[in-house]
């Protein structure tokens, strides 16, 4: 399954224009930690499957569907038969679409729905994806069209779970009320997303909200479980990994294309963040080993 690997970087050969590949998997094969920037979808359809992200393993029934993260270190287990569809797409596909990369950003390491819990989320996307996978085999026209709406809506069914799930809502508050916070909120990260690398404050993103400096604090805090600056140095860090990938950048050098004012802000905040030096992180992605504390 995996055809190019350096280190525990997989890069996917989608090898086809729409950025995405579907296949039916039956290889009696266990893949060892590995990470790709391509998102990952996997259901079986027949038998088990297993998915291990750091300590967690998590046993995948049939029907059952998992999605892993871009850049999330995993590793599979598979039994000795059986068939699961695994669907990996480039992340890219979807970040022109306005807050999907505000959504990409917000969305867990994994997540894991069972089909015997049968919820209304399960649903929704168990439905796109039959529709992915039936379009995906078949030749019909328009079909990548129609591929990439249903990813689109599955994304746009995980967001709306995600921003109106009971621990946002205030239940002192009305929906129209919500729904305003909610799009200002998503304006915010919008404006942060493009701005991140010059000197953002507070106050000007309160500004670009319409609210506030204290009003926006609450109300970002609320809905992304977060504070704006928490979320803009997650989000100068998130380029930062991005940019270690590359071996002929310094350190210094990525931090100041990252967004941070100086390496020792670099360090502190990465470190916080992602619990490793940059140099480490770097190590570990290329060669799969990580060494000490060591210097920057």
């Amino acid at each position: 399954m995996i055809e190019i690997l350096n280190g525990m970087h997989e890069t996917i050969n989608y090898g086809n224009s729409l950025g995405l590949r579907l296949y039916h998997n039956v290889d009696y094969e266990d893949y060892p930690e590995h990470w790709h920037v391509g998102i990952e979808i996997i259901m079986p359809v027949e038998d088990t499957y297993r998915v291990g992200v750091g300590e967690q393993w998590y046993d995948l029934g049939t029907g059952d569907i998992i999605i892993i993260n871009s850049g999330v270190i995993h590793a599979l287990q598979a039994p000795p038969r059986g068939e699961r569809m695994i669907l990996q797409f480039d992340p890219a596909l979807l970040y022109n679409l306005k807050e999907m990369e505000t959504l990409l950003f917000m969305m867990p390491t994994v997540v894991f729905l069972k089909r015997q819990d049968d919820t209304e989320l399960y649903r929704f996307l168990k439905e796109r994806l039959d529709k992915i996978i039936c379009e995906y085999d078949g030749n019909s026209t328009f079909r990548e069209a129609s591929i990439y709406a249903s990813l689109i809506e599955m994304y746009v069914g995980l967001g709306r779970f995600e921003v109106y799930s009971d621990e946002h809502k205030d239940k002192h508050q009305s929906d129209s009320k919500q729904q305003e916070y909610i799009e200002a909120v998503m304006s915010a990260c919008t404006y942060i997303n493009r701005k991140y690398m010059e000197n953002l404050t507070l106050e000007e993103v309160a500004s670009v909200s319409g609210f506030s400096k204290f009003h926006f604090t609450r109300v970002f805090k609320q809905y992304m479980n977060m504070t704006f600056y928490e979320y803009l140095n997650s989000k100068r860090v998130k380029r930062a990994e991005e940019l270690l990938y590359n071996k002929e950048m310094s350190i210094t050098d990525v931090a100041m294309n990252s967004g941070f004012s100086s390496l020792s802000a670099f360090n502190r905040t990465f470190k916080a963040l992602r619990h490793c030096s940059p140099s480490d992180f770097r190590k570990k992605r290329l060669t799969g080993r990580m060494g000490g504390t060591g210097s920057d």
